[in-house]
C-alpha cells in the first residue's frame, strides 16, 4: 500500500522516471527507489503501468527504452497481416486460377502486395523458379520444390517488399516466362491500373518489360479505385484475373473471371 507521500507524488514520479529514461535508456529499480526514498514495489508498479502504455520495456530489475522502430515495424506488420485477411477468400480463388497456367520448368514472377500471395502456396510445389520482392511470399515458404530468388534493395516496411534502384538493377537481369502483379485499383472506364507509389510501380514495369507474359490479380473491390500513380493500360495484360463483374460495366475481352 502506497503512502500519502507516495500516492501526492504520483503524477510527479512517473515523469521524473520518464525523463530519466529519456536521459539514459535505462533504469534500475534499486536506485530510483532509494533517490526519491521510496519502496521498490511502488517504482515496479509504475514501470508495470508505463509499459502497458508502450512507454518502455521492463527487464529484470528495472526497465530499458522503449525501441520505437521496432514497434513501428510490428504495428507495419500486423497492418500488412490485416490487409491479407481482407477478402482473402476472394484472393485465394483468384490466385488459384492463375496458378493453373504456370508450367513446370518455368521462370515467373510474383509481385509484392497481399493480392498475390497465395499463389505461393501451390507454386513453391513446382519445379520452377520463382523470383520475387515480396517478403510475404518468402514468410510462407516451407521447403520449396520451387527455386526461390528474392531480390534485395531497400526494404519497405509498409509494404513487406524490396524496391530502389538495386532491387530494380537486379530485377533487370532476368527473363520470365509469366509475371503476376498485383496493383492498388483499376478504372474501366479509362481503361487504367493505378499503383500506391512510384517505387513499386517501377518494379512492375521492369517485370512486366522482361516477360512474355502478364497478368494482372484484382479483387472486386479494387475496380473503380484510382490510385496514387498511374501504372498500365489493361490491355498491357494477357489476362486480368478477377472474382466477380459488375454487370453496369463494360470490361475489356482480357477479363477471366474465378
Amino acid at each position: 500500500i502506497c503512502s500519502g507521500d507516495e500516492y501526492m507524488l504520483g503524477k510527479e514520479r512517473i515523469l521524473y522516471l520518464l525523463d530519466c529514461l529519456e536521459k539514459n535508456n535505462i533504469l534500475k529499480v534499486k536506485e530510483i527507489a532509494s533517490e526519491l526514498n521510496i519502496s521498490e514495489a511502488t517504482i515496479r508498479r509504475d514501470l508495470s503501468e508505463l509499459e502497458k502504455q508502450n512507454k518502455l520495456k521492463r527487464i529484470h530489475g528495472g526497465a530499458v527504452k522503449i525501441d520505437t522502430n521496432q514497434i513501428l515495424s510490428e504495428q507495419r506488420e500486423v497492418r500488412m497481416q490485416d490487409r491479407f485477411r481482407i477478402h482473402y477468400e476472394e484472393k485465394r480463388k483468384i490466385c488459384d486460377k492463375a496458378c493453373s497456367i504456370v508450367q513446370e520448368g518455368e521462370c515467373i514472377f510474383l509481385d509484392g502486395g497481399t493480392s498475390i500471395v497465395p499463389m505461393i502456396d501451390k507454386l513453391q510445389n513446382l519445379n520452377i523458379r520463382i523470383v520475387t520482392h515480396n517478403h510475404l511470399i518468402v514468410s510462407k515458404l516451407k521447403n520449396p520444390k520451387a527455386q526461390i530468388i528474392v531480390i534485395g534493395g531497400d526494404y519497405i516496411s509498409k509494404y513487406a517488399m524490396s524496391a530502389g534502384a538495386l532491387a530494380i538493377n537486379t530485377l533487370s537481369q532476368f527473363q520470365f516466362d509469366r509475371c503476376f502483379i498485383g496493383c492498388a485499383g483499376v478504372d474501366i472506364d479509362e481503361n487504367c491500373s493505378y499503383t500506391a507509389e512510384a517505387e513499386t510501380r517501377e518494379m512492375k514495369n521492369v517485370a512486366m518489360k522482361n516477360a512474355k507474359h502478364s497478368y494482372l490479380l484484382i479483387d472486386s473491390s479494387k475496380v473503380g479505385v484510382k490510385g496514387f500513380c498511374k501504372f498500365k493500360t489493361l490491355d498491357c495484360f494477357n489476362k486480368i484475373y478477377c472474382d466477380k463483374k459488375d454487370n453496369n460495366l463494360e470490361y475489356p475481352d482480357n477479363f477471366e473471371w474465378v
